[in-house]
């Protein structure tokens, strides 16, 4: 059912722990090999500093290091694969790093077609006549879902938010956005990053796929 209303589909990795944002400049990608030179030549930098380092590469990913979270961004499904493994060839490299978590995140921007549907999705989520006593026009702005604690053996949680989509480009737009986060230390022990990213890729992609076709098929729209 996704299929049928999907627009943009867009992945980020999120690694948190001591970082040096530096050290992740275009030319340092391109000398250990995890990018190609033109590349690292014709990326589009919006800062380089010690505290933050912000930038795109061909138009496929968006780079972002602060001193405790690195985040890569893509919403050209394509360059998925790729992502993933610039995320293992950085860490590799820097593998005594301390990293806390990481997450793998999804978002994926639907259009609802037309007006009503776009209502009665919101109304089926949080039933709005509740509201219509105090309220003239009530409408469903944001829903977030709190996984605490998961079932799955992982140390980690997960973190599920519905809004209206931030591309104005998309009609009758609603944005799924689903945090599956990692903890590397818990409970006094530490776990590899590069392991569980890999352990946990595909299962991440399947999970979202079928909450967010679960969600759909049970809303009324």
């Amino acid at each position: 059912m996704l299929e049928n209303y999907l627009q943009i589909e867009t992945l980020s990795v999120v690694v948190v722990g001591d970082l040096n944002p530096i050290i992740f400049q275009p030319f340092w990608l391109s000398s250990k090999g995890l990018i190609r030179e033109n590349e690292a030549k014709n990326a589009k930098i919006e800062v380089i500093h010690n505290e933050i380092v912000k930038y795109e590469l061909n138009d496929w990913l968006a780079i972002e290091v602060t001193k405790k979270r690195c985040m890569l961004k893509t919403s050209k499904k394509p360059y998925f694969g790729p992502l993933k493994d610039l995320a293992v060839g950085i860490f590799k490299i820097l593998s005594e790093t301390p990293l806390e978590s990481f997450g793998l995140n999804h978002t994926y921007d639907l259009t609802l077609k037309t007006k009503e549907s776009y209502y009665k999705f919101g109304s089926s989520l949080t039933p709005l006549e509740y509201w219509n006593e105090n309220l003239d026009d009530p409408r469903l702005l944001q829903l977030e879902i709190f996984e605490k604690e998961r079932k799955d053996g992982q140390k980690g949680s997960r973190r599920i938010r519905i809004s209206p989509s931030q591309d104005q480009s998309i009609a009758f737009g609603v944005a799924f956005n689903i945090n599956n986060h990692f903890d590397l230390i818990s409970d006094g022990k530490k776990y590899n990053f590069i392991k569980l990213l890999e352990e946990n890729w595909n299962s991440s992609f399947k999970l979202t796929e079928t909450m967010i076709n679960g969600v759909l098929n049970k809303a009324e729209f």
